[in-house]
């Protein structure tokens, strides 16, 4: 196989290629994210993307959950779609109408609503349903601290 010469990023080329991140297990975690859409499974990428920008400009409410100021028009736009289509896709992950990802709260006077973006993991850890069913060892003992060993009697 022939070796190809690939060239270097230049400048501001380094910035055309930005990727969002979309956690795996919204796709194979059937159980509890099935029922969401690809276009909802993309727009939570979205989400944790802008709740890392929201991190770094130190947008924290009094109980220090990072929220962020997601627009739908900016939604739309971002994911191609129709205003009411981005309606309906935030609406797959919010907490009232859809899977609960998302809490909207609503500031009035025209303002976009703010948007706590929750954690995708679930009681400490999700696993899907093939690594369940993959995962055949027994379970661990626990161990406890205080307990006798074979060298300490």
């Amino acid at each position: 196989m022939p070796k190809t010469d690939f060239d270097y990023y230049y400048g501001v080329e380094a910035e055309q290629f930005t990727f969002v991140r979309v956690p795996k297990v919204l796709f194979t975690d059937k159980e509890h994210f099935g029922s969401l859409s690809n276009d909802a499974r993309i727009l939570y990428g979205f989400l944790l993307e802008r709740m890392s920008l929201s991190r770094k400009n130190n947008l924290i409410d009094a109980h220090n959950r990072v929220y962020i100021i997601f627009p739908i028009d900016e939604i739309a736009e971002i994911m191609g779609v129709c205003h009411e289509k981005a309606l309906n896709i935030l609406k797959e992950l919010d907490e009232q109408n859809g899977i609960g990802l998302v809490k909207k709260k609503r500031r009035g006077l025209g303002l976009p609503s703010i948007l706590y973006v929750k954690n995708f993991i679930i009681n400490g850890g999700v696993e899907s349903s093939t690594e369940k069913s993959n995962n055949h060892s027994e379970p661990q003992e626990r161990l406890d601290d205080n307990a006798p060993t074979s060298r300490s009697r």
